[in-house]
């Protein structure tokens, strides 16, 4: 397939998506299913920051539900998962919005240097930008300004998709309410402080502490073997407490991990398509994105096939690019992982 085509039918995909998600979480948008899973707020907001730059009605859409449902929203993990430097500065853009419109101390992070250079286009549509907005000026990113719409509602609790809101409205906003979403929607047995701190986005102090305090109030229990730690969680007694039928717990992904590894095929995409590339080197870069979001990939159980020659790099790309778009919405990805660490 031609990078251009690839490119249209990644990035399409990936829109479809997160307006499925975003439809069922409160912004503005008829809802095309009703998703079994549980989603990961943070991780999607850093994935729909990226993915709607070539949508900005969609990214406003996300900014405005921001403004209405920030209580709801971690800073931290948002800060965690914007990993690389794009998405640092996409959301410092996003969250220096946010908080002029609704002052919070929490949205404020440290000092950011001033951008060098040129600002850099937010959208890719070629539009001209009259009046830049200043929150995006400041972080580097030129586009227009942006006022609330105020057309964002609270997510419905009650729908699969916000178990993440519901236990924070029980729990707080923090590692107590995220570890209890990964045990309720893992398909392990038991899962390690290691595979909780990967998908929390806290550090492992931060779960041992939050799983200390749930032990102590007796809703999980913890094994210790070796200086390791084991968690466990009855969920039948969750889903009665939650009002659902014993199968009726949402299914559980690896987000995080996932969504990291398709806006890194994107971003790589871009720069590949941007240049006049031979065939061997088109090859070559191709191997090279595709060692590059490998262990993303494999973290979110999705497979990776690489063959020895380099003449087969460009379609192992897009056999992974593939799985990955698979994995979002497939009727089977639930998080079927099985790994205690």
């Amino acid at each position: 397939m031609p990078i251009s085509a690839f490119r249209r039918s990644l990035d399409a995909a990936l829109l479809d998506f997160a307006w499925a998600e975003w439809a069922q979480m409160g912004v503005l948008a008829s809802a095309p299913r009703r998703s079994p899973w549980a989603e990961d707020p943070e991780a999607l907001i850093i994935f729909t920051l990226e993915v709607a730059r070539d949508d900005p009605r969609l990214f406003d859409e996300l900014l405005d539900w921001l403004l209405s449902n920030e209580p709801l929203v971690s800073v931290r993990r948002l800060r965690t998962f914007a990993r690389a430097p794009a998405d640092a500065q996409l959301l410092a853009a996003a969250l220096g919005w946010v908080d002029v419109h609704r002052p919070r101390a929490r949205l404020r992070g440290r000092p950011a240097a001033p951008p060098v250079g040129e600002p850099a286009r937010l959208f890719h549509d070629g539009f001209p930008v009259r009046e830049p907005d200043p929150s995006f000026l400041s972080a580097g990113l030129l586009r227009g300004t942006v006022l609330p719409s105020g057309k964002a509602q609270s997510p419905d609790m009650r729908a699969p998709i916000n178990l993440a809101f519901r236990l924070r409205q029980l729990l707080g906003v923090g590692a107590r309410a995220e570890a209890v979403r990964l045990l309720l929607t893992s398909a392990a047995p038991r899962v390690g402080v290691a595979g909780l701190a990967a998908s929390s986005g806290y550090a492992r102090r931060n779960v041992l502490e939050a799983a200390g305090s749930l032990e102590n109030a007796g809703v999980i229990a913890v094994s210790r073997m070796r200086g390791d730690h084991r968690f466990t969680i009855d969920k039948s007694r969750w889903a009665d407490f939650l009002g659902l039928g014993a199968n009726e717990l949402p299914e559980g992904r690896d987000w995080p991990h996932l969504f990291a590894a398709l806006v890194g095929i994107r971003r790589g995409l871009a720069v590949m398509e941007a240049e006049d590339l031979s065939d061997y080197m088109l090859a070559s870069r191709a191997r090279d994105l595709l060692a590059e979001v490998t262990d993303f990939l494999m973290r979110a159980d999705v497979p990776v096939v690489e063959n020895a020659g380099i003449e087969a790099a460009w379609s192992d790309l897009e056999q992974a690019a593939a799985a990955a778009v698979g994995a979002l919405s497939s009727a089977g990805g639930r998080d079927r992982r099985g790994r205690s660490g």
